[in-house]
Protein backbone atom coordinates (compact mmCIF):
# COMPACT_ATOMS: atom_id res chain seq x y z
CA UNK A 1 0.00 0.00 0.00
CA UNK A 2 1.29 3.57 -1.25
CA UNK A 3 0.55 6.17 1.70
CA UNK A 4 2.62 9.05 0.53
CA UNK A 5 3.56 9.91 3.59
CA UNK A 6 7.49 9.25 3.22
CA UNK A 7 8.41 12.22 2.35
CA UNK A 8 6.35 13.84 5.33
CA UNK A 9 8.09 11.42 7.86
CA UNK A 10 11.17 12.18 6.58
CA UNK A 11 11.19 15.89 6.93
CA UNK A 12 9.42 15.90 10.59
CA UNK A 13 11.82 13.50 11.63
CA UNK A 14 15.09 15.46 10.20
CA UNK A 15 12.79 18.88 11.68
CA UNK A 16 12.76 17.20 14.96
CA UNK A 17 16.45 16.28 14.95
CA UNK A 18 17.55 19.68 13.94
CA UNK A 19 15.62 21.21 16.56
CA UNK A 20 17.90 19.93 19.22
CA UNK A 21 20.52 18.92 17.79
CA UNK A 22 23.30 20.98 15.91
CA UNK A 23 26.75 19.72 17.35
CA UNK A 24 28.26 16.05 17.69
CA UNK A 25 31.73 16.36 18.94
CA UNK A 26 32.40 16.89 22.46
CA UNK A 27 33.50 20.40 23.78
CA UNK A 28 36.25 21.38 26.05
CA UNK A 29 33.78 24.00 27.81
CA UNK A 30 29.63 23.86 28.70
CA UNK A 31 28.03 26.35 26.86
CA UNK A 32 25.58 28.28 28.36
CA UNK A 33 22.07 27.17 27.63
CA UNK A 34 20.47 29.86 24.81
CA UNK A 35 17.34 30.21 26.57
CA UNK A 36 18.76 31.79 29.91
CA UNK A 37 18.07 35.28 30.73
CA UNK A 38 20.69 37.84 29.07
CA UNK A 39 23.77 37.87 31.70
CA UNK A 40 23.03 41.98 31.68
CA UNK A 41 19.60 41.13 33.03
CA UNK A 42 20.40 38.79 35.16
CA UNK A 43 23.38 40.78 36.84
CA UNK A 44 20.92 43.55 37.34
CA UNK A 45 18.41 41.60 39.32
CA UNK A 46 20.61 39.60 41.54
CA UNK A 47 22.39 42.93 42.19
CA UNK A 48 18.93 44.57 43.18
CA UNK A 49 17.73 41.28 45.09
CA UNK A 50 17.02 41.75 48.84
CA UNK A 51 19.13 39.02 50.25
CA UNK A 52 21.97 40.49 48.63
CA UNK A 53 21.53 44.14 49.24
CA UNK A 54 21.18 42.69 53.04
CA UNK A 55 24.47 41.19 52.37
CA UNK A 56 25.91 44.01 51.54
CA UNK A 57 24.41 46.51 54.30
CA UNK A 58 26.36 43.95 56.74
CA UNK A 59 29.50 44.58 54.96
CA UNK A 60 29.60 47.89 55.49
CA UNK A 61 28.90 46.77 59.72
CA UNK A 62 31.83 44.66 59.37
CA UNK A 63 33.60 47.67 58.67
CA UNK A 64 32.27 49.38 61.20
CA UNK A 65 32.76 46.25 63.73
CA UNK A 66 36.31 46.12 62.14
CA UNK A 67 36.99 49.89 63.12
CA UNK A 68 36.06 49.00 66.96
CA UNK A 69 38.85 45.61 67.03
CA UNK A 70 41.21 48.14 65.38
CA UNK A 71 40.36 50.80 68.33
CA UNK A 72 40.17 48.30 71.43
CA UNK A 73 37.33 48.18 73.85
CA UNK A 74 39.64 50.42 76.64
CA UNK A 75 38.42 54.39 76.98
CA UNK A 76 39.10 57.18 78.77
CA UNK A 77 37.49 58.08 82.15
CA UNK A 78 37.21 61.24 83.77
CA UNK A 79 36.92 60.97 87.17
CA UNK A 80 36.16 64.19 89.35
CA UNK A 81 34.47 64.08 93.17
CA UNK A 82 33.73 66.96 95.64
CA UNK A 83 33.79 66.39 99.72
CA UNK A 84 32.81 69.45 102.26
CA UNK A 85 35.20 68.55 105.36
CA UNK A 86 34.13 69.68 108.87
CA UNK A 87 36.29 69.24 111.97
CA UNK A 88 35.52 70.17 115.30
CA UNK A 89 36.52 74.39 116.00
CA UNK A 90 37.19 75.16 112.21
CA UNK A 91 35.71 76.43 109.79
CA UNK A 92 33.80 73.80 107.04
CA UNK A 93 37.20 73.25 104.04
CA UNK A 94 36.20 72.25 100.88
CA UNK A 95 37.74 69.05 98.99
CA UNK A 96 37.95 68.38 95.35
CA UNK A 97 39.45 65.42 92.95
CA UNK A 98 39.84 65.13 89.15
CA UNK A 99 41.68 62.22 87.44
CA UNK A 100 41.80 60.87 84.23
CA UNK A 101 42.23 57.16 83.41
CA UNK A 102 42.04 54.36 80.66
CA UNK A 103 42.70 50.93 80.31
CA UNK A 104 45.85 49.81 78.11
CA UNK A 105 45.64 47.17 76.12
CA UNK A 106 48.79 44.92 76.50
CA UNK A 107 51.49 43.94 73.46
CA UNK A 108 49.63 40.68 71.37
CA UNK A 109 46.33 41.35 71.87
CA UNK A 110 45.81 44.58 69.40
CA UNK A 111 47.10 42.21 66.66
CA UNK A 112 44.85 39.58 67.62
CA UNK A 113 42.37 42.16 67.48
CA UNK A 114 43.32 43.37 64.05
CA UNK A 115 43.65 39.82 62.74
CA UNK A 116 39.87 39.45 63.53
CA UNK A 117 38.89 42.23 62.17
CA UNK A 118 40.53 40.75 58.74
CA UNK A 119 38.64 37.72 59.26
CA UNK A 120 34.89 39.36 60.00
CA UNK A 121 35.53 41.84 56.89
CA UNK A 122 36.35 39.01 54.83
CA UNK A 123 33.35 37.15 55.95
CA UNK A 124 31.12 39.22 55.27
CA UNK A 125 32.07 40.08 51.73
CA UNK A 126 31.98 36.20 50.91
CA UNK A 127 28.57 36.77 52.21
CA UNK A 128 27.27 38.79 49.19
CA UNK A 129 28.90 36.25 46.67
CA UNK A 130 26.59 33.47 48.76
CA UNK A 131 23.88 35.83 48.96
CA UNK A 132 24.28 36.27 45.09
CA UNK A 133 25.03 32.29 44.42
CA UNK A 134 21.62 31.26 46.15
CA UNK A 135 19.49 34.38 44.47
CA UNK A 136 21.01 33.31 41.11
CA UNK A 137 19.68 29.47 42.42
CA UNK A 138 16.53 30.61 43.18
CA UNK A 139 16.40 32.49 39.51
CA UNK A 140 17.04 29.32 38.00
CA UNK A 141 14.34 27.13 39.21
CA UNK A 142 11.65 30.26 38.96
CA UNK A 143 13.03 30.13 35.14
CA UNK A 144 12.60 26.98 34.25
CA UNK A 145 9.84 25.98 35.91
CA UNK A 146 8.07 28.98 33.50
CA UNK A 147 10.05 27.45 30.60
CA UNK A 148 8.58 24.15 31.09
CA UNK A 149 5.33 25.42 31.73
CA UNK A 150 5.67 27.62 28.06
CA UNK A 151 6.74 24.33 26.71
CA UNK A 152 3.94 22.13 27.61
CA UNK A 153 1.62 24.97 26.64
CA UNK A 154 2.91 25.12 23.16
CA UNK A 155 2.95 21.76 22.56
CA UNK A 156 -0.89 21.61 23.66
CA UNK A 157 -1.64 24.42 21.55
CA UNK A 158 0.41 22.42 18.39
CA UNK A 159 -1.60 19.06 19.55
CA UNK A 160 -5.12 20.85 19.38
CA UNK A 161 -4.50 22.87 16.28
CA UNK A 162 -3.72 19.65 14.20
CA UNK A 163 -6.52 17.29 15.74
CA UNK A 164 -8.67 20.29 14.68
CA UNK A 165 -7.64 19.48 11.29
CA UNK A 166 -8.01 16.48 11.30
CA UNK A 167 -11.79 17.07 12.93
CA UNK A 168 -12.76 18.92 9.54
CA UNK A 169 -11.17 15.74 7.21
CA UNK A 170 -13.93 13.46 9.69
CA UNK A 171 -16.46 15.40 9.20
CA UNK A 172 -15.85 15.84 5.48
CA UNK A 173 -15.85 11.70 5.90
CA UNK A 174 -18.94 11.88 7.60
CA UNK A 175 -20.86 14.16 5.31
CA UNK A 176 -20.11 12.09 2.43
CA UNK A 177 -21.14 8.32 4.21
CA UNK A 178 -17.65 7.53 4.55
CA UNK A 179 -17.78 7.59 8.60
CA UNK A 180 -19.99 6.96 11.30
CA UNK A 181 -21.04 9.83 13.20
CA UNK A 182 -19.71 8.32 16.04
CA UNK A 183 -16.11 8.67 14.24
CA UNK A 184 -16.72 12.99 14.73
CA UNK A 185 -17.40 12.70 18.17
CA UNK A 186 -14.37 10.78 18.92
CA UNK A 187 -12.55 13.86 16.75
CA UNK A 188 -14.55 16.49 18.82
CA UNK A 189 -13.47 14.68 22.07
CA UNK A 190 -9.99 14.69 21.04
CA UNK A 191 -9.73 18.83 20.26
CA UNK A 192 -11.67 19.28 23.73
CA UNK A 193 -9.41 17.60 25.41
CA UNK A 194 -6.17 19.02 23.88
CA UNK A 195 -7.82 22.13 24.22
CA UNK A 196 -8.51 22.19 27.80
CA UNK A 197 -4.83 20.97 28.56
CA UNK A 198 -3.08 23.82 26.26
CA UNK A 199 -5.45 26.22 28.65
CA UNK A 200 -4.34 24.05 31.80
CA UNK A 201 -0.88 24.75 30.97
CA UNK A 202 -1.19 28.50 29.69
CA UNK A 203 -2.77 29.19 33.30
CA UNK A 204 0.80 27.34 34.85
CA UNK A 205 2.66 29.64 32.39
CA UNK A 206 0.59 32.93 34.04
CA UNK A 207 1.27 31.88 37.36
CA UNK A 208 5.10 30.79 37.02
CA UNK A 209 5.66 34.21 34.96
CA UNK A 210 3.95 36.27 37.88
CA UNK A 211 6.01 34.44 40.66
CA UNK A 212 9.18 35.13 38.81
CA UNK A 213 8.27 38.82 38.08
CA UNK A 214 7.22 39.11 41.66
CA UNK A 215 10.70 37.55 43.35
CA UNK A 216 12.77 39.20 40.52
CA UNK A 217 11.34 42.28 39.06
CA UNK A 218 12.68 44.08 36.08
CA UNK A 219 13.56 40.56 34.55
CA UNK A 220 12.42 40.04 31.26
CA UNK A 221 10.12 36.82 30.74
CA UNK A 222 11.50 33.60 29.59
CA UNK A 223 11.08 32.45 25.91
CA UNK A 224 11.33 29.07 24.50
CA UNK A 225 14.80 28.95 22.69
CA UNK A 226 16.11 26.02 20.79
CA UNK A 227 20.12 26.73 20.48
CA UNK A 228 22.38 23.57 21.11
CA UNK A 229 22.31 21.22 23.63
CA UNK A 230 24.53 20.83 26.21
CA UNK A 231 27.80 18.70 25.52
CA UNK A 232 28.99 17.66 29.20
CA UNK A 233 33.02 17.66 28.87
CA UNK A 234 34.58 16.55 32.14
CA UNK A 235 34.41 14.37 34.78
CA UNK A 236 32.05 14.65 37.89
CA UNK A 237 35.16 14.57 39.90
CA UNK A 238 36.26 17.81 38.15
CA UNK A 239 33.24 19.54 38.01
CA UNK A 240 33.15 19.22 41.99
CA UNK A 241 36.80 20.26 42.10
CA UNK A 242 35.85 23.57 40.29
CA UNK A 243 32.93 23.85 42.40
CA UNK A 244 34.40 23.93 45.98
CA UNK A 245 37.29 26.24 44.30
CA UNK A 246 34.72 29.20 44.36
CA UNK A 247 32.50 27.79 46.91
CA UNK A 248 31.08 30.68 49.04
CA UNK A 249 29.30 28.76 51.74
CA UNK A 250 32.81 26.77 52.43
CA UNK A 251 34.93 30.01 51.98
CA UNK A 252 32.25 31.23 55.35
CA UNK A 253 32.72 28.64 57.46
CA UNK A 254 36.53 28.35 57.15
CA UNK A 255 36.71 32.01 57.62
CA UNK A 256 34.51 31.78 60.76
CA UNK A 257 36.65 28.80 61.98
CA UNK A 258 39.41 30.51 61.78
CA UNK A 259 38.15 33.66 62.89
CA UNK A 260 36.86 31.85 66.41
CA UNK A 261 40.64 30.38 67.14
CA UNK A 262 41.75 33.28 66.54
CA UNK A 263 38.89 34.54 69.28
CA UNK A 264 40.08 31.57 71.01
CA UNK A 265 44.19 32.99 71.61
CA UNK A 266 42.08 36.42 72.47
CA UNK A 267 40.43 34.91 75.08
CA UNK A 268 43.61 33.28 76.28
CA UNK A 269 45.62 36.54 76.43
CA UNK A 270 42.69 37.92 78.09
CA UNK A 271 43.78 35.94 81.17
CA UNK A 272 46.23 38.79 82.04
CA UNK A 273 43.65 41.28 82.43
CA UNK A 274 44.69 44.73 80.64
CA UNK A 275 45.64 47.19 83.95
CA UNK A 276 43.70 50.40 83.88
CA UNK A 277 46.53 53.15 84.01
CA UNK A 278 45.13 56.39 85.98
CA UNK A 279 46.57 60.47 86.75
CA UNK A 280 44.53 62.45 89.21
CA UNK A 281 44.99 65.70 91.17
CA UNK A 282 42.77 66.44 94.34
CA UNK A 283 43.02 69.94 96.33
CA UNK A 284 42.11 69.11 100.35
CA UNK A 285 41.85 71.21 103.01
CA UNK A 286 40.31 74.27 100.56
CA UNK A 287 43.51 74.27 99.41
CA UNK A 288 46.26 74.34 101.81
CA UNK A 289 46.85 69.80 100.52
CA UNK A 290 47.49 69.85 96.60
CA UNK A 291 48.26 66.32 95.93
CA UNK A 292 49.01 65.06 92.11
CA UNK A 293 49.12 60.96 91.62
CA UNK A 294 49.09 58.10 89.66
CA UNK A 295 46.94 54.83 90.06
CA UNK A 296 47.12 50.92 88.65
CA UNK A 297 44.32 48.93 88.75
CA UNK A 298 44.49 45.31 87.33
CA UNK A 299 41.34 43.18 87.15
CA UNK A 300 42.11 39.48 88.81
CA UNK A 301 41.01 37.21 86.65
CA UNK A 302 38.15 34.33 87.79
CA UNK A 303 36.43 31.06 86.28
CA UNK A 304 34.42 34.07 83.51
CA UNK A 305 38.03 34.54 81.68
CA UNK A 306 38.86 30.77 81.23
CA UNK A 307 35.42 29.66 80.31
CA UNK A 308 35.27 32.30 77.58
CA UNK A 309 38.32 30.12 76.07
CA UNK A 310 37.07 27.12 77.14
CA UNK A 311 33.80 28.11 74.47
CA UNK A 312 35.61 30.04 71.56
CA UNK A 313 38.07 26.69 71.18
CA UNK A 314 34.73 24.37 71.62
CA UNK A 315 32.43 26.77 68.57
CA UNK A 316 36.18 26.48 66.50
CA UNK A 317 35.87 22.87 66.96
CA UNK A 318 32.16 22.67 66.30
CA UNK A 319 32.34 24.62 62.99
CA UNK A 320 35.07 22.81 61.75
CA UNK A 321 33.05 19.73 61.96
CA UNK A 322 30.37 21.87 59.57
CA UNK A 323 32.91 22.30 57.40
CA UNK A 324 33.40 19.06 56.66
CA UNK A 325 29.55 18.27 56.63
CA UNK A 326 29.21 21.28 53.80
CA UNK A 327 31.38 19.71 52.14
CA UNK A 328 30.24 16.44 51.81
CA UNK A 329 27.05 17.93 50.93
CA UNK A 330 28.02 20.54 48.09
CA UNK A 331 30.23 17.10 46.72
CA UNK A 332 26.98 15.45 46.53
CA UNK A 333 25.37 18.05 44.45
CA UNK A 334 27.28 18.91 42.07
CA UNK A 335 27.18 15.12 41.22
CA UNK A 336 23.82 14.69 41.23
CA UNK A 337 23.74 17.81 38.82
CA UNK A 338 26.13 16.43 36.57
CA UNK A 339 24.62 13.07 36.85
CA UNK A 340 21.31 14.46 36.19
CA UNK A 341 22.31 16.34 33.11
CA UNK A 342 24.07 13.21 31.93
CA UNK A 343 20.91 11.49 32.45
CA UNK A 344 18.85 13.91 30.74
CA UNK A 345 20.93 13.65 27.52
CA UNK A 346 20.96 10.14 27.40
CA UNK A 347 16.94 10.06 27.79
CA UNK A 348 16.85 12.44 25.34
CA UNK A 349 18.27 10.69 22.99
CA UNK A 350 15.98 7.92 23.46
CA UNK A 351 12.96 9.85 23.59
CA UNK A 352 13.83 11.37 20.33
CA UNK A 353 13.94 8.28 18.17
CA UNK A 354 10.74 7.29 19.75
CA UNK A 355 9.24 10.30 18.63
CA UNK A 356 10.48 10.00 15.16
CA UNK A 357 9.10 6.22 14.78
CA UNK A 358 6.18 7.23 16.65
CA UNK A 359 5.57 10.32 14.12
CA UNK A 360 5.83 8.08 11.41
CA UNK A 361 3.50 5.48 12.90
CA UNK A 362 1.26 8.25 13.32
CA UNK A 363 1.18 9.48 10.10
CA UNK A 364 0.56 5.90 8.42
CA UNK A 365 -1.70 5.75 11.07
CA UNK A 366 -4.13 8.48 10.03
CA UNK A 367 -3.77 7.65 5.92
CA UNK A 368 -5.18 4.37 6.45
CA UNK A 369 -8.09 6.03 8.55
CA UNK A 370 -8.50 8.38 5.42
CA UNK A 371 -8.59 5.02 3.23
CA UNK A 372 -10.78 3.11 5.33
CA UNK A 373 -8.69 0.47 6.19
CA UNK A 374 -8.25 1.45 9.75
CA UNK A 375 -10.39 3.06 12.77
CA UNK A 376 -10.54 6.33 13.65
CA UNK A 377 -9.76 5.81 17.42
CA UNK A 378 -6.36 3.94 16.32
CA UNK A 379 -5.35 7.12 14.30
CA UNK A 380 -6.13 9.39 17.56
CA UNK A 381 -4.23 7.22 19.64
CA UNK A 382 -1.35 7.10 17.23
CA UNK A 383 -1.06 10.71 17.43
CA UNK A 384 -1.17 11.35 20.37
CA UNK A 385 1.31 9.24 21.57
CA UNK A 386 3.62 11.20 19.39
CA UNK A 387 2.60 14.18 20.48
CA UNK A 388 3.25 13.00 24.06
CA UNK A 389 6.64 11.87 23.15
CA UNK A 390 7.67 14.66 21.61
CA UNK A 391 6.28 16.80 24.65
CA UNK A 392 8.18 15.10 27.00
CA UNK A 393 11.25 15.26 24.99
CA UNK A 394 10.97 19.33 25.05
CA UNK A 395 10.50 18.94 28.56
CA UNK A 396 13.74 16.73 29.15
CA UNK A 397 15.73 19.29 27.14
CA UNK A 398 14.31 22.21 29.36
CA UNK A 399 15.85 19.79 32.22
CA UNK A 400 18.99 19.45 30.35
CA UNK A 401 19.43 22.98 30.08
CA UNK A 402 18.75 23.70 33.85
CA UNK A 403 21.11 21.08 35.06
CA UNK A 404 23.81 22.59 33.21
CA UNK A 405 23.09 25.55 34.35
CA UNK A 406 23.36 25.01 37.77
CA UNK A 407 26.52 23.28 37.41
CA UNK A 408 27.99 26.64 35.78
CA UNK A 409 26.55 28.04 37.99
CA UNK A 410 28.00 26.46 41.19
CA UNK A 411 31.29 26.35 39.78
CA UNK A 412 31.10 30.64 38.82
CA UNK A 413 31.70 30.45 35.10
CA UNK A 414 27.90 31.42 34.71
CA UNK A 415 27.20 34.65 36.03
CA UNK A 416 29.27 37.32 38.17
CA UNK A 417 28.57 36.32 42.08
CA UNK A 418 32.26 38.07 43.97
CA UNK A 419 31.78 41.29 45.88
CA UNK A 420 34.57 42.50 43.42
CA UNK A 421 31.90 42.38 40.66
CA UNK A 422 29.91 44.80 43.33
CA UNK A 423 31.96 47.28 43.69
CA UNK A 424 33.00 47.58 39.84
CA UNK A 425 29.40 49.44 39.98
Amino acid sequence: MKTGCKPRCIHLAASIFLLFTSQTHAAPELAPPADLPAATAADSVLDAHPAVLAAQARVAAARAESRRLHAGENEYQARAGYTRRDERGASAMNDWEIGIERGLRLPGKAKLDAEAATALLAQSQERVGDARHEAARDLLVAWYAALRGQSEAQAWREQAALLRQQREVVAKRIKAGDAARMEGAQAEAAVLQAEAEARRAESVVAEAVAGLSARFPGLPAPTLKTGRLPVLAGSASEWVNAALAHNHELAILRQETERMRILARRQQADLVPDPTLGLHFSRERSGQDNLLGVSLALPLPGESRRARVDVANQEARALAHIEAAARARIEGEIRIAHNRLQGALNRLEAQLEMAVQLETYAALAWRAYQLGESALWEALNARKSARDTLREAMLTRLDAHEAAARLLLDSHRLWPLSLDHQQGH
